[in-house]
């Protein structure tokens, strides 16, 4: 017989039948190979649960923001390609290659932090370059990249696998800026071409440009918030079949009728037109609601 005091009455349910829909339809929808994004605790879902699953699947590659998270996938013993997507310090690197994570690198500066460490450990990293096209945030200018890509290309130590930027409207189908970006972009990556280097993989779309902009699906696509079922904004257009894959489960503990005219709770912020029979359930601030 179950401890009744180790269940909580409120709790969250995980459909991984619903993850699997998700990635298929996404899959359909983009004919390009898929990184689950899976940073954040897979958006709340269970970052090593939602990631095994998602191998399991099949998934082409997996998505992480810190490095922490990648190397508690690698214990966990996830053996899919991980990109870190976030920014890099200096005495991180030789954790991100004895894990065999791929890296960020978003300077010239970076690069020869990635380069030296790499060196000093004899194994090569694997990279993925990373391009401001408009978000201001992390990445080399997409109009002053030049010298960034052609350093890159004729690094000994670093294995170039990757190219990439952020899209910052794409949630809006109507925004004119994701074009634009995909315009700076494809300048660019334009780069490999002039120099008669490779072109490594190339990826743009975001779960935003995954629903509404098939130009920016090129290489590889980076859904996050649409894999586990949600629409990334209001704005957006449901152009994929989507499961939600996550529930909130609770149990009333308690009610009572509250007169008319009478308020409710902090703030009294609701006030019963009439008699009104309401319900008290045991989640709030400290579960996250």
């Amino acid at each position: 017989m179950s401890d009744p005091v180790s269940h909580r009455p409120s709790r969250i349910r995980i459909d991984l039948d619903a993850l699997s829909h998700n990635l298929q339809a996404i899959r359909a929808q983009v004919g390009v190979p898929v990184m689950g994004i899976v940073k954040a605790n897979a958006y709340g879902h269970g970052l090593v649960q939602v990631a095994r699953h998602l191998q399991a699947q099949g998934v082409d590659q997996l998505g992480v923001a810190f490095v922490e998270e990648g190397i508690a996938l690698r214990k966990a013993g996830i053996t899919a390609p991980i990109l870190v997507l976030g920014g890099i310090f200096g005495p991180q690197v030789a954790q991100f290659i004895v894990h065999d994570l791929e890296i960020t690198v978003s300077s010239l500066d970076k690069l020869r932090q990635v380069e030296a460490a790499a060196e000093s450990l004899g194994r090569k990293a694997i990279i993925h370059l990373k391009i401001d096209t408009g978000m201001e945030r992390v990445g080399v200018h997409s109009y002053s990249c030049g010298p960034f890509i052609e350093a890159a290309a004729a690094s000994k130590w670093c294995v170039l696998k990757g190219i990439y930027s952020t899209l910052a409207c794409a949630d809006d189908h109507a925004s004119p800026m994701t074009l634009q970006q995909l315009a700076r972009f494809e300048d660019a990556c334009a780069h490999f071409t002039r120099i008669g280097a490779p072109m490594p993989l190339r990826h743009l779309a975001n779960s935003g440009g995954v629903l509404h902009f098939p130009q920016t699906w090129l290489d590889l696509v980076r859904p996050g918030i649409v894999l586990y079922g949600v629409l990334p904004d209001p704005a957006s257009q449901p152009t994929i079949d989507l499961k939600p894959a996550l529930s909130l489960l609770s149990q009333v503990v308690y009610f009572k009728v509250v007169r008319a005219g009478n308020t409710v709770s902090y703030g009294a912020t609701w006030t019963a037109p009439q008699d009104t029979r309401v319900v008290t359930i045991p989640i709030g601030y400290g579960l996250g609601f």
